[in-house]
């Protein structure tokens, strides 16, 4: 019988395997993680006696798709760098086009949608941290990502100013139900906080410290916040004066910072670099309340041998692929493990690409080792941005494999969901090219497969913009699409 996998029975698993305490009426963890008090029981779950409460873990049985046999971790071909945060599965990225409007027109309102699904979402019951704070996380997550972009655009010249533009989109959120927000921290090298390792952020006009206020206001409305950041992705060129006084300003004209296109990349091939991401993802756990860190695709920006090439052929490794999965496996290590060290209970998680043949190919992303072994992620959430109809990666097809990949590590898998495309010719799909003007309800029938999936831990949509402030010409399509998800959503 199929069972779910949820971050609470995640967590739980984990405290079967390293040893439990009882405190507080929970069960914890030694040294990290926890687990919560299910309101419902589903079948097959092992109950866990916790104080006055009971845990339940479920066991799926693993089996991997056969697609995941046979993906190919050899270099493919080049692909340029874009601000887009997904790429298609070819080797070119992604145009620019997106159903959003970074306007500041008025949003729409989900508020009055009923919703048909009982399944209750209830937080998980967290360890403690080293900064004294326990963090809001949720068994099912029904998330949005928030960018840089949707954060630049909003009011800033004080800090109640910025209270109040962050505290209209969070409400916006919880009228769609949803629970948990995916909020940049770091972007470019740029902090939206007070860091030692990274400049402050040219978007914020205040001298304030702006993820204090989106922290707080989170909270407020019940929502878990998890700090994005871009660990490689740095300043463009005609910024890097703005890094004085810091590390990277240091680095500039040599292979530690190596520029690509009009921007500047970390290159993880260098221990300083990573000790560098590290301590940047800490100091965020250790001084602010979030409730976790979230990393997207971002990893290398470039197939071109010359961005590492002298390190590689230093190296003890035979191909440059080889190389690069290696570098971030350590990158994505080190940052769970600075994560912890902060706050156990603190997640950390990756949003990978949804084509698994381009994280490898393109990206150097090992996501098969990432989801199957302890200490690299605490959930995985592939951006699945793609139709039913889809050419090269249909939807169905797609989200099983990621299935059998976080089963076979027994993590869950938040579903990453596309509304930027909705009205939208999705150039690179093939046949279905045109699926996205076409058909409709696509969102809520993805929601559906993907909730029936055993490792379904929840879903994330992309991006805020795109659901609530679309553009004029694909707005009406937008709200339908919006409308007949939270019918079985919420």
């Amino acid at each position: 019988m199929k069972t779910k996998i949820t971050v609470a029975a995640f967590l739980t698993t984990l405290c079967l395997l390293s040893g439990c305490a009882e405190k507080d009426n929970s069960v914890i963890i030694d040294g990290g993680g926890s687990s919560q008090s299910m309101s419902s029981v589903q079948s097959d779950s092992l109950p866990i006696s916790s104080g006055t409460s009971t845990s339940f873990i479920s066991y799926p049985d693993v089996e991997l798709s056969s697609s995941l046999q046979s993906v190919s971790t050899s270099s493919g071909g080049s692909a340029s760098s874009s601000d887009s945060e997904y790429i298609e599965p070819s080797s070119d990225f992604t145009s620019s086009n997106s159903s959003s409007s970074s306007s500041t027109s008025s949003h729409t309102d989900f508020s009055s949608s009923s919703s048909s699904s009982s399944k209750p979402i209830v937080p998980v019951d967290p360890v403690v941290g080293t900064n004294g704070y326990k963090p809001l996380n949720y068994s099912e997550v029904r998330g949005v990502w928030i960018s840089f972009i949707e954060i630049n655009g909003m009011q800033s010249s004080s800090e109640s100013v910025f209270r109040n533009s962050i505290s209209a989109v969070y409400d916006n959120c919880v009228s769609l139900g949803l629970n948990t927000v995916y909020v940049h921290a770091r972007s470019h090298g740029d902090a939206y906080y007070d860091s030692d390792y990274f400049p402050k952020t040219k978007y914020i006009d205040g001298g304030f410290d702006a993820l204090k206020i989106m922290v707080e206001e989170a909270h407020k409305r019940g929502l878990s916040f998890q700090a994005w950041i871009n660990p490689l992705r740095m300043c463009s060129v005609s910024d890097i004066e703005r890094e004085k006084g810091y590390p990277i300003y240091n680095w500039r004209g040599d292979n530690r910072l190596v520029r690509v296109g009009d921007n500047y990349y970390l290159n993880p091939a260098y221990s300083e670099v990573i000790s560098l991401i590290a301590d940047g993802a800490r100091e965020i756990v250790a001084n602010y309340d979030v409730d976790g860190i979230h990393i997207d695709d971002y990893f290398y920006p470039t197939t071109d041998a010359s961005f590492d090439n002298i390190e590689f052929q230093s190296s003890s490794y035979s191909t440059l692929s080889e190389f690069r999965l290696s570098n971030c496996d350590k990158l994505v290590s080190s940052l769970y493990s600075a994560v912890k060290s902060a706050n156990p209970s603190a997640l950390f998680g990756v949003s990978c690409q949804g084509s698994i043949n381009n994280n490898y190919n393109q990206m150097y992303a090992d996501v098969k080792k990432w989801c199957s072994n302890p200490g690299y992620t605490d959930y995985i959430m592939p951006q699945i941005y793609y139709g039913f109809s889809n050419s090269t990666e249909p939807y169905s097809t797609c989200v099983k494999t990621w299935d059998g990949l976080a089963q076979s590590g027994r993590i869950p898998l938040i579903v990453g969901l596309s509304v930027s495309k909705i009205g939208l010719e999705d150039k690179w799909a093939g046949a279905g090219r045109n699926e996205w003007i076409t058909d409709s309800e696509i969102l809520k029938r993805q929601f559906s497969e993907a909730y029936e999936l055993p490792a379904y831990g929840g879903v994330c949509l992309y991006s805020y913009n795109s659901v609530f402030n679309p553009v004029s010409s694909v707005k009406s399509q937008v709200d339908r699409e919006i409308n007949a998800l939270k019918t079985v959503m919420q």
